[in-house]
């Protein structure tokens, strides 16, 4: 695997920054919809 060009790394590292971002609010808010749903 060939070096990627530093503003490549920086750009994959915002994605997964961004993915996991998204991915937590998604959890958080499926999980407060359960819970208000159960109360």
């Amino acid at each position: 695997m060939k070096a990627l060009p530093p503003g490549l790394k920086r750009w994959l590292w915002f994605v997964a920054l961004w993915a996991a971002g998204v991915a937590t609010v998604g959890v958080v808010s499926l999980i407060l919809r359960a819970w208000i749903g159960t109360h």
